[in-house]
């Protein structure tokens, strides 16, 4: 009883930190980061299709045609075609520091435009994979995290904690503050889910007023969350080891379960229902199935060195990017039963 009254007291005083305006003067740990693994014990279980180096981001867009690495040397997003990855279509360079891409559709309709967002210092960049058009909107302060919102318009979150809320046209609508850093942004429904990782906390905002929600700590050490298209978003702690999942209105923690050493990405796999993990303390993916209400593995395999990244494509191939020198591995379909 005395524990789970200090739990409230404690979430209940990081809400209020979290609706003061400017940065909340709390208590802060450093953020997590992935630790390195064994290298290249296990021979991956996957072809490694692109050669490259330092991958910061993923994606599968244009209805799974087009592949895009974003890597750090130099640091640009290369376009591949998915199914013959040999050579780059186009390569759009992006800003030194730029942080990992993320995907502005979550579907992978023919229709949807294949559009990602980049956010770097100073500045977000929306950047069409088709054609290697990119706009800029100007950002004050160092843009580390940004997602696409119901209705086309945007969120960016910050280094120093202020997310902006951006119309489909760029411009700046509202900012949002009260937070320490905005590491990681999900959007679900109507809500907007910020993570700040040197709280470990997840914050709910309404991206219509720039009003604060509920919030809830996050394991030991959060780095990554997404929304699963199932109205779920799910949690990566990577200095405990844990999954977990989130549901809305309210903001709720559902599931969580131990799930591997230092996970470090992930993504969703709709068509199969599972979500895929990568874990740079053991050089693996695995896939987990949140269906029954505790994620349960369904599918592990030793992958590239160091894997910092994941994507899934429309055919329900798995790639996996090494953040050192490994590459870029694909894991097919076929081997996935």
């Amino acid at each position: 009883m005395a524990a789970a009254t200090a739990l409230a007291a404690a979430l209940l005083a990081l809400t209020a930190c979290g609706s003061s305006g400017g940065r909340p003067d709390v208590p802060t740990r450093v953020p997590a980061t992935p630790v390195a693994g064994p290298g290249t014990a296990q021979a991956p279980a996957a072809q490694v299709i692109i050669d490259t180096t330092g991958v910061r981001a993923l994606t599968v867009a244009g209805g799974g045609g087009l592949l895009a690495v974003q890597s750090d040397g130099p640091s640009s997003i290369a376009v591949y075609a998915a199914d013959a990855p040999a050579d780059p279509q186009r390569v759009i360079p992006v800003p030194d520091g730029a942080a990992p891409m993320t995907r502005v559709s979550a579907t992978d309709d023919e229709s949807a435009p294949p559009v990602v967002l980049v956010p770097a210092p100073g500045a977000l960049l929306r950047v069409d994979l088709a054609t290697g058009a990119t706009d800029t909107a100007h950002i004050d302060g160092d843009a580390i995290s940004a997602t696409g919102l119901p209705g086309g318009g945007y969120a960016v979150g910050t280094a120093d904690g202020t997310v902006y809320i951006l119309g489909a046209d760029l411009a700046v609508d509202r900012t949002v503050t009260g937070f320490v850093s905005a590491d990681a942004l999900a959007a679900s429904g109507d809500a907007l889910l910020v993570l700040d990782a040197h709280q470990t906390s997840l914050t709910e905002v309404d991206p219509a007023t720039g009003e604060h929600g509920a919030a809830l700590r996050v394991g030991k050490g959060a780095t990554r969350i997404i929304s699963d298209g199932y109205g779920r978003v799910i949690a990566l702690d990577t200095d405990g080891g844990q999954m977990l999942v989130y549901g809305l209105d309210p903001l709720i923690n559902r599931q969580l379960a131990p799930i591997g050493a230092s996970p470090a990405a992930l993504a969703a796999d709709p068509a199969r229902g599972l979500v895929w993990v990568t874990f740079t303390g053991t050089d693996e993916v695995a896939a987990f199935d949140l269906s029954t209400g505790e994620p349960v593995e369904k599918h592990r395999y030793p992958t590239v060195a160091f894997p910092t990244s994941v994507a899934v494509g429309a055919d329900g191939a798995v790639y996996v990017g090494s953040g050192r020198d490994g590459g870029v591995a694909r894991i097919s379909p076929e081997q996935i039963r």
